[in-house]
């Protein structure tokens, strides 16, 4: 059972008295007020089928939500008697990650949105993946690359993509030589004899956040002024019922219907808004709650997020006074819906799912070129997949050379290719949807990358050689040198000529480095002066070389030579310790974010994974990680490797409890105390003569009430 707000109710628990000027009068709430409803769909990423198997905590348990043939039926029953309705998005709905979407240049995932009858969508930082020219060519429905391959391609219909139904706005998004929006700052709807204006605002770090649009010249504006300065310019047009929905939001602590300690930009931006602003809608952080938050004069206004991939629907009911057009904020309700799966799944919308994903079957079978020998695959050395999409990425971006991550995963490169006949399925996934970006960066600071290909002592996690080189790239590393002096320059040769580092050069990569190297353990390629994106991202220059090769060629091996040798002893910041071999260990936690960042993630040996504490709904700290060590040991400390992301400190544990116990049901604390907010690996050193074969870790206090782990380590006693 959802619950529904009510602000008189709210204003009398928080005793405010409201005047005349403030809301307006009880008698025309009840005489000709006009209904209006608006509904929020936000970060839907082109989940659109029912089979991805998703699930909310509802009041009852574990819900199985989603699908967009379901999410059709949900807004079908709430638009009925409901003539004033408006779906209004916050963000991040067609740009996803589902291949079915991806696949067709998101082109699915605006069928259906145009089926579902959306109204309005905000520009969050996702629809910039590609670019802003990209988000252009969505709503004008512009062709790119080889219609038919790349984009435009018929619909359920059998008719062309002709791109969105409706606007993307922005308000926030602003172009610094005209001072203007490039985008709409607002749409104003008609609602019965009086007027809306939604207001969208961009999320502030997409820049910053995905590098997308990095150097195009717009300014991101912070979420308060744009908003003050649209609705002002609404109210000027005489609009003054105003609804702002922002790609930025928050979290709290309990379920989708729920408003427990909410936290988070939304709700600071929230406090500060004009008071003419009647409610505020969000996104971006796939939560969801539904909250009542006082404006600048004390009325409390509802502010929501309805978490993502099309698990939950928002609903907001407003009252306009027939005469001035304002808000009846006493008659404002405001609920969070679970698109559940106990009703029929809409049977138009349905049809359109079923083709594309029929499309995407048979699209999977098709043949795009012959193999001359197998693509092997490695994270920790050498590979010709490696080889391959390194010379593409430095093709595609013209630079002087790339170094390309091997050991990301899918966004960049995750597999190879056997030998004969290559399918598009087969290829998909080889190469990821990352930007390629261009870097220029020093020779000394490449020199230093090479050298972060291995990870120093104590640090938590560990690596080998990891970078594919582009073929005009080459160097030499010594396994017998110690971390961090492995690369001689005079053996890294571009172009057969010697590394110069005082000299820069212009270095393609992967949009994570500039983006995330510190958290995947490359900071180097943070220390760059200028960075320039290609047209094209990763995957699709590897499926149209492919494409444009029947007969392909596998590049050979030995750009990268080791040599190899034992390294000296190294001691790492805490002196000599013997640690337990992580394989020898499991793990179990209190709560997790999602499957990818569980217990097991905090034992992996990979820096770029991590144990979170849940976040949707948030688990507010204590919480707690143990591992089980399957026999008692001797144990002299702890190692804690924190959140390596330097920009995103949450769930960096500073303040800790580390317990023992024999049996795994008691528990005796053994060591508290604190650690400061650094990426650097922390130790928590035990009472001589600890025993035990469960250790846990407790995060008392840490980043924004959350406990996070990349790497867990136990130190035995000496001669144990």
């Amino acid at each position: 059972m959802t619950r529904t707000f009510r602000i008189s109710s709210v204003l009398a628990v928080l005793g405010v008295v409201v005047g005349a000027t403030s809301l307006p009068s009880e008698t025309a709430a009840t005489t000709a007020a006009i209904p209006v409803q608006v509904l929020s769909l936000t970060d839907l990423h082109g989940y659109l089928s029912e089979t991805e198997n998703l699930t909310i905590a509802g009041p009852s348990g574990t819900q199985k939500v989603g699908g967009a043939g379901y999410l059709k039926t949900h807004l079908d029953k709430l638009r009925a008697g409901k003539p004033n309705s408006f779906l209004i998005g916050a963000g991040d709905q067609f740009s996803g990650w589902p291949d079915y979407t991806q696949a067709f240049a998101n082109e699915p995932t605006i069928e259906v949105l145009n089926a579902l009858g959306m109204d309005f969508d905000v520009a969050g930082n996702h629809e910039f993946d590609r670019e802003f020219p990209f988000l252009r060519r969505m709503t004008t429905g512009a062709c790119y690359g080889t219609p038919g391959f790349d984009s435009c391609f018929k619909d359920s219909t059998g008719k062309s993509f002709h791109g969105t139904d409706y606007a993307y706005h922005a308000a926030n998004v602003v172009d610094p030589r005209t001072k203007q929006p490039v985008l709409p700052p607002y749409w104003i709807a008609q609602a019965g004899s009086q007027r809306i204006g939604f207001i969208g605002l961009g999320f502030p770090g997409t820049p910053h956040e995905t590098l997308s649009i990095e150097g195009s010249g717009f300014e991101f504006q912070g979420l308060v002024e744009a908003a003050n300065r649209a609705a002002a310019e609404l109210k000027a047009q005489g609009v003054n019922a105003i609804v702002v929905s922002m790609h930025e939001g928050g979290q709290q602590g309990g379920l989708y219907d729920e408003c427990k300690n909410p936290t988070g930009p939304i709700f600071d931006a929230a406090r500060a808004m004009s008071p003419d602003i009647d409610v505020i809608l969000g996104g971006h952080w796939h939560t969801a709650f539904t909250c009542m938050i006082p404006d600048p004069d004390g009325v409390p206004r509802p502010v929501l997020e309805s978490s993502n991939h099309g698990r939950v629907l928002g609903e907001v009911n407003l009252s306009l006074d027939p005469a001035t057009g304002e808000v009846i904020r006493s008659s404002t309700t405001a609920t969070n819906h679970a698109v559940t799966k106990d009703v029929t799944p809409d049977a138009g919308i349905q049809k359109i799912v079923n083709y594309w994903m029929d499309k995407w079957a048979a699209r999977q079978q098709e043949p795009l070129t012959k193999l001359d020998r197998d693509l092997d695959f490695a994270k920790t050395a050498e590979s010709r997949t490696g080889n391959l999409v390194a010379d593409l990425y430095r093709t595609e971006a013209d630079s002087d050379f790339a170094l390309v991550p091997a050991d990301l995963g899918i966004d960049v490169i995750a597999a190879g290719l056997k030998a004969g006949t290559v399918t598009y399925g087969e290829a998909w996934p080889v190469a990821g949807i990352s930007p390629i970006t261009t870097l220029s960066m020093t020779g000394a600071t490449v020199e230093r990358v090479l050298e972060q290909q291995w990870i120093p002592p104590a640090y938590g996690c560990s690596r080998l050689s990891a970078l594919a080189t582009s073929a005009n790239f080459r160097y030499t590393y010594d396994l017998g040198r110690p971390v961090g002096d492995r690369v001689d320059p005079a053996k890294v040769l571009v172009n057969g000529k010697p590394l110069q580092l005082d000299r820069t050069y212009q270095v393609t990569t992967s949009a994570a480095m500039p983006l995330h190297g510190t958290q995947y353990g490359y900071p180097g390629f943070q220390q760059f002066s200028d960075l320039v994106r290609a047209p094209r991202m990763g995957q699709e220059v590897f499926l149209n070389h492919l494409r444009t090769h029947p007969l392909l060629k596998a590049p050979a091996l030995g750009r990268v030579t080791a040599i190899p040798g034992t390294p000296p002893p190294a001691d790492g910041p805490f002196g000599p310790l013997k640690l337990l071999p992580q394989n020898e260990m499991t793990a179990t936690a209190t709560s997790q974010g999602s499957s990818a960042y569980g217990a097991a993630a905090a034992i992996d040996g990979s820096c770029s994974t991590m144990w979170h504490s849940n976040w949707s709904p948030h688990a507010p700290l204590p919480q707690y990680i143990t591992l089980d060590l399957k026999t008692p040991r001797a144990i002299e400390a702890l190692v804690y490797t924190p959140r390596q992301d330097a920009a995103v400190p949450n769930g960096r544990i500073s303040s800790y409890d580390v317990q023992t116990s024999t049996d795994g049901t008691t528990f005796t604390s053994v060591a508290k105390g604190t650690w400061d907010g650094s990426v650097d690996a922390k130790i928590a050193r035990l009472p001589a003569g600890t025993t035990a074969r469960y250790v846990r870790l407790v995060g008392l206090e840490g980043g924004a009430d959350y406990a996070a782990a990349t790497e867990l380590n136990i130190a035995l006693a000496p001669g144990s």
